[in-house]
This record gives C-alpha cells, sequence and structure tokens, in this order.
C-alpha cells in the first residue's frame, strides 16, 4: 500500500467488510487519537480499529462497506460510504451511510473521526417511531 487512499480503502474493504484483522497492524500507528463515539480510545492504535471492525462486524452481520465518496487532502482522507446487511436481533435488512474522517502521518493511520447513521440503524429495525414525532 503506498497511498493514503489505498491504507483507507484497505480498512473499509479488507476490514469491514470481509473481517481481515491484519489490515490493523499494517495501517495503524501505535498511538490513535480516535474520535468516534463509544470507540475504545485506552488500547495501542491498531487494537482500536481491530475492536471497531469487531462491534460493526458484531452489530451488523454480512456487513458490507462500499465507498462512495472520496477525497484526499494533504495528509487527511474524508470518505463517505454505504453499509448494508443484516441486523442480527431483528432479521431486518439495514442500510446506512458512514463518514470517516482519517488523518495519516508516514504510512500509518494516527486520527480518526467516525460517524455511522446510528439514527437510521435504530429507524430501520424498528427502534425509533417510522414517522416523525411532532411537538405540540
Amino acid at each position: 500500500m503506498s497511498t493514503n487512499l489505498e491504507r483507507f480503502k484497505a480498512i473499509i474493504e479488507r476490514g469491514f467488510s470481509q473481517g481481515d484483522l491484519t489490515v490493523a497492524d499494517e495501517v495503524c500507528a501505535e498511538r490513535l487519537i480516535e474520535h468516534e463515539y463509544l470507540s475504545k480510545t485506552d488500547l495501542p492504535g491498531p487494537q482500536i480499529l481491530k475492536a471497531q471492525i469487531e462491534d460493526a462486524r458484531g452489530s451488523i452481520k454480512n456487513l458490507r462497506l462500499a465507498v462512495e465518496a472520496i477525497v484526499e487532502a494533504g495528509d487527511t482522507v474524508w470518505a463517505r460510504s454505504k453499509a448494508t446487511g443484516v441486523d442480527p436481533r431483528s432479521g431486518k435488512p439495514v442500510t446506512i451511510d458512514v463518514i470517516d474522517i482519517c488523518r495519516f502521518a508516514d504510512g500509518k493511520l494516527i486520527e480518526h473521526r467516525g460517524v455511522p447513521d446510528r439514527f437510521a440503524l435504530l429507524h430501520q429495525i424498528g427502534a425509533l417511531p417510522l414517522t416523525p414525532q411532532r411537538l405540540p
């Protein structure tokens, strides 16, 4: 892997879509600054990414991520991906958008901000009302 775009795509394709945890050892710095809500932050960088991959694949069965838009600006990769799969509790198919902002240095991921659309996930599995509730 020679570019940050290739590194990012490896995380998405090999890691999240295929469950290959070894990608974390290849692309993560030992110190990863993690900003994603509910992600572990008190582990070495590769372990943080491995935990995120395992959590995502446990939350959505048959998880597949497809990058739909990607931009590289300096040392940072910005991406919008589509996650699809099946909610393991309800058995319902789900599709959500995921936004990632990844900063790299010396060929390693050093900082990550991730925003999976958890509201869309909750709505699709029936945990949120089908229509917005209006305040009086």
